[in-house]
């Protein structure tokens, strides 16, 4: 039964519940749930590519947390593929190898012990992986190597949805990593309040955007797809499951499938290349996303221009002191004037009273007034790293209003970030 079919048949949370990637006895639920019977599994695999599969996996595997299954990676036989799966709750990532199978069963060990034993295991060798159903261990022989590893029945382990052929979206995996750089880091880091913790998908028509504020600041990423939907869709992403898909994803063209399911709880990425299918599956978070157009500043009364190298040499030394110093940037904005005998230049410095300080002069082109603004050292690294352009654009309205950061030539890409008070 497929991710879509299944949700709808399954029961609807009690409101106020988070939707979970799998069933666990405690109220979180996913879709895909299959009957599962315990057999003796054997396969092997070769090393290099086991070892793979279980690092993929293994982001998402439980940390701290009373489930014990969780801290486990789920093995099983699926058609002449070893099938490997891990969930923390709120994302689950499933992935395939390829190895001969000789018996079919299912079993689960913990993640760390058996990633770290396959890693340690001589290369261009193959694993053989023999499962015991009635005492939930595993046996592995690798070249001169052998271990038993205990583990828990596979019906305890939440069962993870796996992707139907009707995607919502398909995009390609280079422009969905990119996207996700670009906006991901903007979102809250605390759950304080839970929608900006996640990152605001809107696909309307053909028109894709991503977007994440924190309060601080907000990043705006938008792309036209080849092909859209013919209804609008509006869901907010955890920006966690979204930095572990990115992680996931190579710069090539090969292309994303995203299943939405129909009551909007839950986001499915499929991702297939040469090296194989990985599926990565998220619970959506509930809430209304902020209109972040009304934040965007639509006037300036400054707009500086600087090669993008010098800007984040600059910044980068400036924070050496301004860690000392709360983290303050302090620029100051000069505009050449008429005659050009005095050309434009910014002034990036900070200064920390127990250590010391630091100036370091841009040659910039700079069209309005004279001004000065102080920025978060790391805010500012954080855009700066995701741009790649070679010419960066700073606009600003004053000191203590919101400046746009913007890439010149990628005009799909806005960046908005709050200054920091101080006395100049």
């Amino acid at each position: 039964m497929s991710i879509v079919e299944h949700d709808l048949e399954r029961p609807r949370p009690e409101p106020g519940a988070a939707a979970g990637v799998a069933a666990n006895g405690s109220g979180a639920v996913a879709p895909g749930a299959t009957e599962r019977t315990s057999s003796a599994m054997r396969i092997t695999c070769p090393q290099d590519q086991l070892s793979r599969g279980l690092g993929i996996v293994g982001r998402a595997v439980g940390g701290r947390t009373t489930l014990p299954v969780l801290n486990n990676v789920f093995l099983a036989s699926d058609g002449e593929r070893l099938k490997l799966s891990a969930t923390n709750l709120e994302i689950g990532i499933t992935t395939w190898v390829r190895g001969h199978v000789e018996g079919e069963g299912q079993l689960t060990v913990p993640a760390r012990l058996l990633g770290d034993f396959v890693n340690s295991l001589p290369a261009g060798h193959t694993v053989l992986l023999d499962a015991n159903p009635r005492t939930h261990s595993l046996h592995l022989e690798c070249d001169r190597y052998k271990a038993n590893i205990k583990g828990i029945d596979a019906e305890e382990f939440p069962p993870i949805p796996s992707a139907d052929d009707r995607p919502t979206i398909r995009l390609g995996a280079g422009l969905l990593k990119e996207m996700i750089q670009q906006v991901a880091f903007s979102a809250a880091r605390d759950e304080s309040r839970p929608v900006l913790a996640g990152v605001n998908l809107r696909l309307d028509e053909t028109r894709l955007v991503l977007s994440a504020a924190d309060g601080f600041r907000l990043s705006k990423r938008e792309a036209a797809l080849e092909q859209g939907l013919p209804e609008k869709l509006d869901i907010i992403i955890p920006a966690r499951a979204l930095t572990e898909l990115a992680r996931l994803l190579d710069d090539g063209d090969e292309d994303v499938e995203v299943t939405v399911t129909p009551n909007r709880t839950q986001v499915l990425f499929r991702v297939r290349s040469e090296s194989g299918e990985v599926n990565l599956v998220s619970r959506l978070l509930e809430g209304q996303f902020p209109d972040l157009e009304r934040v965007i500043p639509k006037t300036h009364t400054t707009r500086i221009v600087v090669k993008r190298g010098d800007f984040v040499t600059a910044t980068r030394i400036a924070a050496l002191f301004a860690r000392d110093a709360a983290n303050v940037v302090k620029l100051d904005v000069t505009p050449g004037d008429e005659g050009g005998l005095m050309p434009s230049k910014i002034a990036l410095s900070a200064n920390a009273l127990e250590v010391g300080d630091n100036t370091g002069e841009l040659e910039a082109i700079v069209d309005g007034e004279a001004t000065y603004i102080s920025f978060s050292a790391e805010f500012l690294a954080d855009v700066l790293g995701v741009l790649n352009a070679e010419d960066i654009a700073l606009e600003i309205t004053g000191p203590l209003s919101p400046a746009v950061v913007r890439g010149i030539g990628l005009a799909e890409y806005t960046h908005v970030i709050m200054p920091m008070h101080t006395v100049r």
